[in-house]
């Protein structure tokens, strides 16, 4: 197994130690929930032992009383600031290298992509989407859409869009005990014809979720920009190309060394003929 590979499986497990939970069809919540993981992964995973970030961050925008509390400092408020600096630390001291170490649906994606040799290539202007999933279905209609004021609103990204959730909770809690948990209906038939589109992406062009609709992705690239991890590229490049061929997201990386699309992968290092690419700690003297 490759290395990278390696850490991703003992990721994806550590996230998910209830093992238990698949046998009740029940959601774990211990005190380890209080914790994020660093990567797309469902808090409503029967084994799931983590809380997702995305998630995490629609709830408490979504809370009744959000703003006044923001204001006032009330203590379930301010858990935003908390959730919100775990995740731009991770991208200023690393970019997005989560997303191709860590995240369990950017693993899945990998293992997709295996299943073919060659993939069919994703424009780079669809990248600006994530910005666009992040803005609209993370933050505004969790903190503006509400049925009337001070009341509570809805986590509309995993109710309507992350295909992370209906496979790890919506698909296997409606297995478990058909229905009782989750109500079929519109929104259940959407998100399983969306996460089903999702998983084809995968295996036609490589990791299309990541790079086209990931809020996740789209956080840890505006705070990449600026992050002590960097790549680089000397002037022994030659443009041959090798590069993209190896790079998960397909990435010309001697065009853009520091681009926020850039996952931190390293499968560049060692496949460049030239020995131009290298990646190391920005210095901060």
């Amino acid at each position: 197994m490759r290395p990278r590979s390696a850490v991703q499986t003992v990721s994806a497990i550590l996230g998910n130690l209830y093992l238990e939970g698949w046998l009740k069809g029940a959601v774990y919540a211990g005190g380890s929930k209080a914790f994020c993981f660093p990567g797309l992964h469902c808090y409503s995973c029967p084994s799931s032992v983590l809380a997702c970030p995305v998630g995490a961050l629609q709830s408490i925008l979504a809370a009744p009383g959000f703003a006044p509390g923001l204001m006032a400092g009330e203590r379930g408020s301010l858990t935003l600031l908390a959730v919100l600096g775990f995740l731009l630390a991770i991208g200023f001291l690393a970019g997005r290298a989560p997303c191709a170490w860590l995240c369990p649906f950017g693993f899945l994606q990998d293992l997709l992509a295996r299943l073919r040799r060659r993939h069919a290539p994703i424009p780079e202007a669809w990248g600006a989407a994530r910005f666009a999933v992040l803005a609209v279905f993370v933050i505004a209609l969790p903190l503006a859409l509400r049925p009337f004021p001070g009341a509570g609103g809805d986590p509309w990204f995993c109710k309507a869009v992350c295909p992370a959730g209906t496979m790890e909770a919506g698909w296997p809690l409606m297995a478990f005990d058909g229905g009782a948990t989750l109500q079929p209906g519109f929104l259940f038939a959407w998100k399983s014809a969306l996460a089903v589109a999702i998983l084809a992406w995968s295996v036609a062009s490589r990791r299309p979720f990541c790079r086209v609709l990931c809020p996740l992705g789209a956080l840890w690239s505006l705070a990449g920009r600026f992050s002590l991890r960097r790549m680089s590229v000397s002037d022994r490049c030659v443009s041959c190309g090798r590069c993209r061929t190896v790079c998960p997201v397909e990435h010309e990386i001697w065009r853009r060394p520091r681009s926020q699309d850039c996952i931190r992968c390293g499968q560049c290092v060692p496949a460049c003929p030239a020995g131009a690419i290298s990646e190391g700690w920005r210095s901060t003297g």
